[in-house]
């Protein structure tokens, strides 16, 4: 906000100062000079603005692949409404493009080398019904399951992958 305050008064600034200003009096090295230098500046805050902006984008982006559709409720509080929102369109636009290919985008995210991976189960959850459509009951143990139906779990925290 700070940046874009600056640079507004900046521009509001320029117009002002061009306004006054004739023909003759921008041959003037040093009104020419510090024409060049605002507008400079204005173009520099403008780019650093939105770079920052790309940037935050990109890591709401990576948020939704590592996190899935649900904001963490940690992260709630350091995002902006806009963000939030953008959040949330993005969710709807990967959920549109999920449905209409018939597949899940977050599932398998690394190459599999095996079809079968141990994973251990870290807390006693209760049964579960996996992707494959079978009902576990998972407690505490280590336990090989179908990669596919382990990529929920890994992500929610109940198991971690032993190899790969």
């Amino acid at each position: 906000r700070k940046v874009v305050n600056e640079t507004n008064k900046m521009y509001q600034d320029l117009t002002r100062k061009m306004s006054t200003k004739s023909r003759e009096d921008l041959k003037d090295p040093s009104v020419t000079c510090s024409v060049v230098v605002s507008n400079e500046t204005i173009k520099r805050n403008k780019r650093l603005a939105l770079a920052y902006l790309n940037t935050r984008m990109d890591r709401i982006k990576k948020m939704w692949w590592t996190q899935g559709s649900i904001i963490p409720d940690e992260m709630k509080t350091k995002l902006h409404q806009a963000e939030k929102d953008f959040f949330e369109g993005y969710d709807k636009i990967m959920a549109d493009y999920s449905q209409e290919l018939d597949i899940d985008l977050t599932s398998d995210m690394n190459p599999p080398r095996d079809h079968m991976v141990q994973v251990r189960i870290l807390k006693d959850y209760g049964e579960v019904l996996l992707r494959s459509g079978q009902f576990i009951d998972l407690k505490r143990s280590s336990i090989f399951m179908l990669r596919s139906d382990v990529e929920t779990l890994l992500q929610k925290g109940i198991a971690v992958q032993l190899r790969d």
